[in-house]
């Protein structure tokens, strides 16, 4: 019954259009002066133990990273390398979209960051060569969703910081799926390319593809550090992060030139924003899965779907179509936030691996992430391309099941997650 209040609660602030992290904290709040058994001042303590952890404090820094690289001209020579690379093959813009925000991804760990980092660089480009807008707004968006997947992540560190397991393990639990939807992207770009006769680019001559591979040697250096640094174990992913932060603004103003000095305030104002809306997010979170911990609502899960099913497998698959209904409304990291110390111990219980566990989680949460009818990455393309939403649905559906089928293979065969985190570690 408080469940379920709290649930009410937090609905009708949605519905009134409440803020989410104030929707979350009064939800939480309210059911606390509703149980009479606990002191409304143990709410302060609360919120700040969500965002008062170790591993909370890599999440800034990722963002931060992001922020300069593309302030720093460190994102363009990312999509010259990925044109090096792919350019040439049928769909050539389509592809250096995907592999740019493959790239993109090694770095930011955010979805809506990857998604956007390339638009004033790729979307002229691709209109010119015949791409519809729709197509384009759709593939930014689906090639967003890799961002919380190749390591780093700000989702697995949240996901972390509840479930108390390596971020190390979990980063590279996130490399073979991550690069398996970049290529099932690929494949969509291609016979999109190939049914609209799109035409394909001249092959970059040797010499030239040599002089933008060398270039790009500073750009790729940065996602090394942040994976190479954390998987070594030399530094932890924060250290990592802030390790990225310094590394890029040396390369973006030394090497490429991207920015000057007096543009910094401006770069470091939009990265602790974006970091800070995160860290309140959790905060306030913190309340909700605190009361739902206090009812027993993780048991009551647990128990439900142990009347449904006694297989891991069934579980996995209930829990898919749970998150992929809920990230189609909620934002990821709310959703990680509340819902993840629910499901974890659930997980436990029913003997699936907890690495393996997060990672369908997330995957679920981000690709819940381009589904209508609120579809936050797709909103925010379709707006910021100029298309309507509605007008990308007809190229959203193949893309949208080719990251399924990745997500199944995921679900179904745990190796996918776990080869990497068994071999390094």
């Amino acid at each position: 019954m408080a469940a379920a209040v709290l649930f009410l609660i937090f609905i009708m602030m949605l519905i009134f259009a409440v803020p989410l992290a104030f929707a979350m904290g009064a939800a939480g709040s309210v059911a606390v002066l509703l149980d009479g058994n606990v002191d409304i001042l143990g709410i302060v303590p609360r919120v700040f133990a969500g965002m008062n952890s170790v591993a909370m404090m890599a999440i800034p820094f990722f963002i931060l990273s992001g922020s300069i690289m593309e302030a720093g001209n460190i994102s363009k020579e990312l999509v010259n390398f990925a044109k090096a690379l792919v350019g040439h093959l049928r769909g050539g813009l389509a592809h250096v979209c995907v592999v740019s925000c493959m790239l993109f991804a090694a770095v930011s760990g955010s979805s809506v960051a990857t998604a956007l980092a390339f638009g004033n660089i790729l979307v002229p480009a691709m209109n010119k060569d015949g791409y519809d807008k729709s197509f384009t707004a759709t593939l930014q968006a689906c090639g967003g969703t890799i961002g919380p997947i190749i390591p780093p992540s700000i989702l697995m560190v949240m996901y972390c910081s509840i479930a108390g397991i390596s971020v190390g393990s979990m980063f590279m639990a996130g490399v073979v799926p991550g690069i398996l939807m970049g290529i099932a992207l690929m494949i969509v770009s291609y016979f999109y390319a190939k049914k609209n006769n799109i035409p394909k680019s001249e092959k970059m001559p040797a010499k030239e593809k040599v002089r933008v591979i060398l270039k790009a040697v500073w750009a790729l250096l940065m996602p090394v550090i942040i994976i190479g640094g954390t998987m070594s174990g030399f530094c932890s992913p924060s250290e990592a992060g802030m390790l990225a932060c310094i590394y890029g603004l040396i390369v973006g103003r030394v090497v490429y030139k991207g920015f000057r000095l007096k543009d910094l305030p401006e770069v470091f104002a939009k990265g602790a924003l974006s970091g800070a809306t995160i860290l309140i997010l959790n905060g306030m979170a913190n309340i909700m899965g605190w009361q739902l911990a206090r009812v027993n609502f993780p048991t009551m899960v647990s128990e439900f779907l142990g009347n449904i099913t006694h297989s891991s497998l069934g579980v996995l698959f209930i829990v898919v179509i749970f998150l992929m209904i809920l990230g189609m409304f909620m934002e990821t990291c709310a959703a990680t936030v509340i819902f993840a110390p629910v499901l974890y111990p659930m997980a436990i219980q029913f003997g699936i691996d907890p690495i393996q566990f997060g990672l369908v989680v997330v995957l679920t949460l981000v690709i819940g992430q381009i589904t209508p009818p609120v579809g936050v990455l797709l909103s925010t393309t379709t707006s910021l391309i100029g298309v309507p939403m509605q007008s990308t649905f007809k190229y959203l559906v193949p893309c949208l099941i080719s990251l399924l089928v990745v997500l199944v293979l995921c679900v179904l065969i745990p190796q996918f997650s776990l080869i990497l985190p068994e071999i390094v570690y």
